[in-house]
């Protein structure tokens, strides 16, 4: 795993104590996704190599102009207009040359930010997919949403800034000024986002930094004085700057952290409708959301307000006290014949053109932190160490028989807490095994291991005797089908639903096992039968989810079929139903069942009964149901519950 450059997520202060040694290690890290276009990338640092200087030159020209065209009284008006035409000229091809090397570089910065971002997410994506359980279910879902798409876009805009007029009337190309903003979801769905810090931050940093040395170099050759009070003026700004947009990126921190919220509360109470509405608490969810929507806003407002308060009082506040004295001195120089007007033309010309890649260099190292708060978020993510990956001499399995075998496992979400203690137990090909036991006996980690979601922490699983941790999962996965509680449906018809289990299957497949299962019974009373629109939102019972479920993996034709309580939510005349679709197909391949209710593992050829994390009994129902222990005691509790149902119902 790589080495984790991220700070733990609990405040803003981690946020705001980058510095500048983490924040090229941070960048180091995405370089990864920059790499296959690094060609475009250099290439786009090579034009600013050449159009800074045709810019800055078009610039400095304008004194040429003003000295010996405009002023000059001994030429006469056709040499001053030869003089004129040439000069404007150059500049003009100056600043054509410029804004097409500019513009051929924005085009090579945002291809590669769009595909390098692209990648990002997709490598986020399969990430998410390969991480522990206990990692996804430790954090709201909205965080995980949230950072795989918020945080991927930009906090930050870039616009270009209001051109200053050059020579002869001529505009020079605009040059680029980062204008902050509120963050908005309403982006470009390839917006480099986070991948901009590289592809097109770090290129415009090198810009600004690049024009700033040659502005001094053109003002120095004017007058070495401006040039001292140039770089005079750059220590209070960049320190006051750096300042205020400290507290900008902390507040901008807790924007990101109010807004997951705010998601967070979202999700919940759209995901958890039904409840809300049943148990009367509509009003007091609204509150809570209210309440995480407000905390968003007002971080918002006093992010706006710092922006404000940083840009145009003091940015524009010292930027008006510099170019006033400036233009004080440079006024009185021409007064006592120490300067020409085209000094006076250029001077100002060049100050502006010094001044704006300062701002843009304040700003851009500035924000380049900002934007380094969702980058920290998404890598705390892929630092994340994976647990589905195969090792490097992993094998393929082949058609397998299904024999499952657990030696010695010891197994606990958190090591020091075992939930299982030194299991052994073997399952033969083709044999339909019960699992029963109490809650938290054991049961769901048993299945969790055997699918892998986790790791055991002594011990190993087996399958047909290789050890699953030596195997290609998929290759293990392929030959299974796994029926939960409650089976999850995509948006889409009933047959695509089916057909996630196979999307290779035949039409006749898929009708098999919809009539296995008992799918097409209650398909064929629906008006578009299996191309029936379902989902998450689809008015389906329990029932008829779960006979999907089943249909979902009997389409993979799997070697072991495992039933994690596939009928524990259902009403005993459906799981009656369904369990005799079960007896149908146990036919060549091994049967799983975990079951809270006896009752679903009654005909089962083995019953594993389990208690604390330990096996205590091993049967079959009609052994285990005489024989006194915890299958009795737990028989009798459910009989009598079940009598005193009818007899309450009589």
């Amino acid at each position: 795993m790589a080495k984790s450059f991220s700070a733990p997520f609990s405040g803003g202060t981690e946020a705001s104590n980058l510095n500048l040694l983490l924040a090229c290690r941070l960048l180091g890290r995405f370089w990864t996704f920059v790499r296959p276009y690094r060609g475009k990338f250099y290439l786009g640092l090579c034009l600013i190599l050449i159009a800074v200087p045709l810019n800055q030159l078009a610039l400095f020209l304008t004194r040429d102009v003003t000295n010996k065209a405009l002023s000059s009284s001994a030429l006469t008006t056709d040499q001053r207009w030869s003089t004129v035409i040439h000069i404007v000229g150059l500049q003009i091809v100056f600043y054509l040359a410029s804004a097409v090397l500019s513009t051929w570089r924005e085009v090579l910065e945002w291809y590669g930010g769009m595909r390098s971002t692209l990648d990002l997410r997709l490598a986020f994506y399969k990430h998410l997919h390969r991480l522990p359980l206990s990692f996804l279910n430790s954090r709201p879902p909205g965080e995980h949403l949230f950072r795989s798409t918020t945080d991927m876009t930009s906090m930050f805009l870039v616009r270009g800034r209001v051109a200053v007029p050059g020579a002869a009337g001529q505009s020079p190309p605009d040059s680029k000024e980062v204008a902050m903003a509120a963050y908005s979801n309403d982006v470009d769905p390839y917006d480099p986002g986070i991948m901009g810090m590289i592809v097109r931050t770090v290129p415009m940093i090198f810009e600004t930094l690049y024009a700033l040395a040659w502005g001094l170099g053109l003002l120095f050759l004017i007058d070495p004085i401006l040039s001292l009070c140039l770089l005079i003026y750059i220590v209070p700004f960049t320190f006051l700057s750096a300042r205020m947009f400290d507290k900008i990126r902390r507040t901008a921190f807790a924007y990101k952290e109010a807004g997951e919220n705010e998601i967070a509360v979202l999700r919940d109470s759209v995901g958890g409708l039904r409840t809300l509405k049943a148990f009367g608490r509509l009003t007091e969810q609204l509150r809570k959301y209210v309440h995480a929507a407000t905390v968003t806003r007002r971080r918002a407002i006093r992010q706006a307000y710092e922006i404000v308060l940083t840009q145009n009082v003091l940015q524009m506040g010292l930027k008006w006290i510099f170019s006033l004295t400036v233009y004080g001195y440079v006024t009185v120089r021409v007064m006592k014949g120490q300067a020409s007007v085209g000094d006076w033309v250029a001077t100002f010309l060049l100050i502006d053109s010094a001044q704006a890649p300062l701002e843009n260099f304040v700003q851009l190292t500035q924000l380049t932190k900002m934007q380094l708060v969702p980058a920290q978020r998404i890598l705390h993510t892929l630092d994340v160490q994976p647990t589905l990956l195969d090792r490097p001499h992993a094998v393929r399995l082949p058609r397998i028989e299904g024999r499952i075998g657990f030696h010695g496992v010891t197994f606990g979400y958190s090591p020091e807490q075992p939930v299982l203690h030194n299991l052994e137990l073997t399952v033969e090909p083709g044999e339909y095994i019960g699992v029963v036991g109490p809650s938290g006996a054991g049961k769901s980690s048993l299945i969790a291991l055997l699918l892998r979601h986790y790791q055991a922490n002594s011990g190993k699983v087996t399958v047909d005797g290789e050890d699953l941790l030596d195997v290609k999962l998929l290759s293990f996965l392929d030959q299974v089908g796994a029926v939960p509680q409650t089976t999850f449906l995509y948006s889409g018809a009933i047959a695509e639903n089916i057909l996630f289990g196979n999307p290779f299957a035949t039409l006749e497949d898929l009708e098999a096992a919809a009539k296995v299962s008992g799918v097409s019974r209650f398909a064929s009373q629906l008006t578009n039968g299996l191309l029936t629109e379902v989902g998450e939102a689809g008015l389906i019972s329990g029932g008829e989810r779960q006979r999907i479920g089943i249909a979902r993996a009997l389409i993979r034709d799997p070697r072991i079929l495992i039933l994690d309580e596939a009928t524990a939510s259902l009403d005993p005349e459906t799981e009656e139903a369904i369990l005799g679709s079960i007896d149908l197909l146990r036919n060549g391949r091994t049967v799983l069942s975990v079951a809270h209710r006896l009752k679903a593992v009654q005909h089962c050829d083995r019953i594993v009964v389990m208690d604390q994390g330990r096996i205590v009994q091993i049967g079959k129902h009609e052994q285990l149901v005489v024989e006194p222990g915890l299958y009795q005691s737990l028989w009798n509790e459910q009989t009598r519950d079940l009598g005193m149902l009818a007899e309450a119902d009589r």
